[in-house]
């Protein structure tokens, strides 16, 4: 794994990526979870059931058997409530307003029963309560912490397993919770290591130091089939692999006809043919199959043309100065060789792209000399809401940080999220999406984010379409 965090808290802003999510699945239960063995449903985790009570009042009952210390609807309201997440001085506002900007307020209403209340209708609040950020804490154990720091380093929460040891990127060791109410966890115990370097965790692999690795390359998948003992799981996830432009600090890139010629000029299917090997896709602009009616199949992404791409370009006055391309190189899975592949399509219709290599995010996110960057869009839900407002939209991290903004698309973003009838919410995503695609591109989609991992072939076990690591009961047999 890559940059292993000790803060193992959902609402800390340092645990808000991909490696600690898979951490943090195993650290934690929600009320709710998805079903992806079963289309992909809601079913009930920490609670019994959900209630509307009317259409910003939810009611929730909660499993009588379930044990931190013991779970009570005090714990449920503690973790959504003021002093963790709803409050603005709150260690966790920020993060809880990317996963619940809706709530209003949070309520124990008797032992086992909880009421939330919503500032205006929500037609995704209880595929909320199964995302990131979800995760119920003891609020006695929370409590006793000093700091919010000292807590997210040692939580106690209901999920599979407890939290033993965590040091800071080196590793996360966890214990079994034999009291776990979903019956017995089926490891003893979980070791999460760092290793950087893809390679000495493919080696690792075969000489049996570990039994599962992430961010398997593509270059890395013969290596591991051609041994019988190993095998290579996962491909597609509901998640997205983009690039962000800078439509703000960049002068080129303040003109969209740049960026929309920029996206004209990938050839994204030629990407996934030659450096992913046909194993992911490239989905029809940032949506996914998983959101039921929202989901129009017959979008396309960004046509590939570099011709119409140089044609823009001239119309814009293009005078080839310079579009930086800021990347880690190694974060993501083939970013180096994609981040090259797409600065040689770009050179070839005419942009002068200069990639810039940096040693950490807070480079390539630092606002001088911004332009291009490497980005993904974890989708941990089946809406639109679940990535691409929560990326792309008003409140999110990318408009606020000075990337773009756009005032059609943001008041679009209002009905999405409040519009109860689908066909409404329909035509107003996709009119979002014509935004983002072709009229103001703020980035764009690569292909879907493709999550693969090595394991030992006599661990049964399959990632989840949303990439994250599950160990409960019945989701691995060693």
């Amino acid at each position: 794994m890559q940059d292993l965090r000790v803060e193992l808290d959902p609402l800390h802003p340092r645990a808000t990526a991909l490696v600690s999510f898979r951490v943090l699945e195993s650290i934690y239960d929600k009320l709710f979870a998805i079903d992806y063995q079963q289309d992909g449903q809601i079913r009930p985790m920490l609670a019994e059931s959900i209630e509307a009570l009317n259409s910003t009042t939810y009611r929730v009952s909660l499993r009588k058997e379930v044990r931190c210390e013991e779970l009570t609807a005090e714990d449920v309201a503690f973790t959504f409530g003021a002093e963790r997440m709803l409050a603005k001085e709150s260690p966790g506002f920020g993060v809880g307003q990317i996963s619940f900007p809706s709530m209003s307020a949070v309520r124990a209403t008797g032992r086992h029963t909880v009421e939330f209340s919503t500032k205006a209708p929500d037609p995704v609040f209880v595929k909320r309560l199964t995302s990131y950020g979800a995760g119920i804490v003891s609020k006695s154990a929370y409590l006793k912490a000093a700091t919010f720091d000292q807590w997210a380093r040692a939580p106690i929460a209901a999920g599979p397993y407890r939290v033993v040891e965590a040091v800071e990127n080196r590793y996360i060791r966890l214990e079994a919770h034999e009291g776990y109410w979903g019956g017995r966890p089926p490891l003893k115990g979980i070791e999460f290591r760092m290793v950087r370097e893809p390679a000495a965790r493919v080696a690792g692999l075969r000489a049996g130091d570990f039994d599962i690795i992430t961010t398997v390359a593509p270059d890395q998948f013969d290596i591991l089939t051609a041994d019988k003992r190993l095998d290579v799981v996962g491909g597609d996830t509901m998640s997205f692999r983009a690039l962000v432009y800078d439509a703000i600090t960049n002068e080129m890139l303040r003109d969209p006809r740049i960026r929309r010629a920029m996206n004209l000029a990938i050839d994204r299917q030629t990407i996934v043919n030659s450096i992913w090997r046909k194993r992911i896709s490239v989905p029809p602009s940032h949506q996914h199959p998983a959101y039921g009616a929202l989901y129009n199949p017959d979008r396309t992404m960004p046509r590939y043309n570099p011709e119409e791409a140089k044609r823009l370009l001239a119309e814009a006055g293009y005078n080839g100065a310079a579009i930086p391309f800021k990347t880690v190189g190694n974060y993501y899975t083939a970013e180096l060789i994609e981040t090259q592949a797409v600065a040689a399509m770009w050179r070839a219709v005419g942009l002068n792209v200069d990639i810039q290599m940096k040693e950490n995010w807070s480079q390539v996110e630092d606002r001088l000399g911004r332009g291009v960057n490497n980005s993904s869009d974890g989708t941990y839900y089946p809406d639109p809401t679940a990535s691409f407002v929560s990326r792309w939209g008003s409140q999110s991290n990318f408009q606020r940080g000075g990337y773009w903004r756009n005032d059609r698309f943001n008041a679009l973003e209002t009905i999405l999220l409040t519009a109860q009838d689908p066909v409404e919410r329909r035509a107003v995503y996709q009119e979002m999406l014509d935004i983002f695609d072709q009229i103001d591109p703020p980035g764009t989609v690569l292909h879907s984010l493709g999550e693969f991992f090595g394991k030992r072939a006599n661990i049964t076990w399959t990632p989840t379409p949303t990439g994250l690591m599950d160990f409960r009961p019945g989701s691995i047999n060693a």
